[in-house]
């Protein structure tokens, strides 16, 4: 009897899933573990309540037959986000874990102001109190992906910098919140970088305002 009673319930099951899966509209209100709650997770920058209220067309939705080309429109909307996961959390719930660009400067172009990623990705400028305090990039540069990467590499005061400025001779310049002021040569600067670490943290460098290692093998200090 149990045996018959387990046939009978899979094959309703069955008939069950495939007929609403024909006759499903995905755009109406769904009985099969409709969207009640959506979570987002790892939002820094995104506006949590527009990001939630662009999101909330899938209230209602099945979590069987979620609209994917719907989900990558409303991304896109969003400039921050490098990455989404979508977890679908029976019997109600859609859980969205963002993967959020991450700006080191700003920069004003073309009397426009963006953020700049350590990828030298652009992004458009909103205000937020996370990322007051990121340096200014300053000069039309070509490579300040490969700068910032070898600074950070050989850990580099990142959060002290107050502006990075760029030179058409392919140079930088970097000006530390304390004013201090270190010009790097064209080439070869990887190899300088530890020792500036060193000199930034001796009290004898103290008094110096100015470590300009634009010539080879010199430091002239001011």
């Amino acid at each position: 009897m149990r045996s018959s009673l387990k046939i009978y319930f899979l094959i309703f099951t069955f008939f069950i899933f495939t007929t609403y899966n024909v006759k499903y509209n995905k755009e109406s209100a769904s009985i099969l573990f409709p969207v009640k709650e959506i979570i987002v997770e790892n939002n820094l920058a995104i506006n949590l309540l527009d990001f939630k209220s662009d999101l909330s067309f899938f209230i209602n939705k099945s979590l069987f037959f979620l609209n994917e080309e719907k989900i990558l429109k409303i991304i896109n909307k969003y400039h921050f986000i490098s990455n989404i996961r979508v977890k679908k959390k029976y019997p109600n719930t859609l859980k969205i874990i963002l993967t959020e660009k991450i700006p080191v400067a700003t920069q004003v172009i073309d009397k426009r102001k963006f953020y700049i990623t350590r990828d030298n990705e652009k992004i458009n400028f909103v205000d937020l109190k996370i990322y007051e305090d990121l340096p200014s990039i300053f000069g039309k540069y070509k490579n300040f992906n490969i700068f910032y990467n070898d600074i950070k590499k050989n850990n580099f005061k990142i959060n002290e910098i107050k502006a990075f400025y760029y030179f058409d001779i392919g140079r930088w310049d970097i000006v530390l919140k304390n004013e201090k002021i270190i010009k790097f040569p064209a080439k070869n600067y990887q190899g300088l970088l530890p020792k500036i670490n060193l000199m930034l943290d001796d009290n004898n460098f103290f008094k110096y305002k100015i470590f300009d290692f634009r010539i080879k093998d010199q430091l002239i200090l001011q």
